[in-house]
């Protein structure tokens, strides 16, 4: 009964050691969940400065767009229905058709630039993986000796 209560005394140090060492990787893990979410702050703040001039181009020129590609269309008809032997209405169908095949091209080009810039908040999954990374193998790896 006596080598009952001589482990029995000894196991709180180990246990000790050993909520020292949880309490010490959650207060890692908690520093590095604050790192990358500042990371991801600075990230997004830089991905906005780098965004708003581009996007009050765009605004613009899709505004100027609006308002003169009605009136274009309409002389694309009028043309072709002066110039062919298309009917008004017939030169109106080919020219919405022309209208309707440019604003599909312009916006698969659009989508493709999307899918192109993929540089946004790269800094971000980047560190997020190094850091995930080191948490597994952090947990993986606790050596015995390592408990304090």
């Amino acid at each position: 009964m006596n080598g009952n209560r001589a482990t029995t005394a000894e196991s709180p140090a180990p246990a000790r050691s050993m909520g020292r060492s949880v309490r010490q990787l959650g207060s890692d893990v908690i520093t590095l969940m604050e790192l990358q979410a500042e990371l991801l702050q600075v990230d997004l703040r830089e991905w906005l400065h780098s965004f708003i001039r581009p996007l009050a181009a765009l605004l613009g020129a899709a505004i100027i767009l609006l308002a003169t590609a009605p009136v274009a269309l309409v002389s694309v008809g009028f043309l072709l229905a002066a110039k062919t032997e298309l009917p008004l209405w017939g030169a109106m169908m080919t020219a919405t058709l022309i209208g309707l095949l440019l604003a599909a091209a312009s916006a698969g080009v659009g989508f493709w630039l999307v899918k192109r810039d993929r540089r946004v908040l790269q800094r971000f999954r980047t560190e997020l993986r190094k850091n995930l990374q080191w948490l597994k193998e952090t947990l993986r790896s606790a050596p015995a000796g390592n408990l304090d």
